[in-house]
């Protein structure tokens, strides 16, 4: 899988954690792994596996091989929300 960020009308980001005024019309308040796995992408597309790297050298690894899924449960509430793309 992979991802990468959209376009949003501003965003503001304050002790790890950010407020992003999405083109949908809503503002999305992101948790400190949310925030640091949103602020890694731009408009490329980025392998997953590579932001669930990213997120086990800041956060540590949560054990039980469970790291590449809770990345991708993180991107797809992100993609909810319309601040990320996923292709499958």
């Amino acid at each position: 899988m992979r991802v990468r960020r959209l376009d949003v009308l501003d965003e503001y980001v304050e002790d790890g954690r950010a407020a992003v005024y999405t083109t949908k019309g809503m503002v999305a308040l992101l948790s400190e792994l949310a925030t640091a796995a949103w602020c890694m992408l731009d408009d490329r597309w980025v392998p997953t596996t590579e932001v669930t790297e990213m997120l086990i050298r800041e956060f540590g690894d949560p054990g039980g091989g469970e790291a590449d899924r809770l990345t991708q449960n993180a991107l797809r509430s992100l993609a909810e929300l319309s601040l990320v793309e996923l292709d499958d």
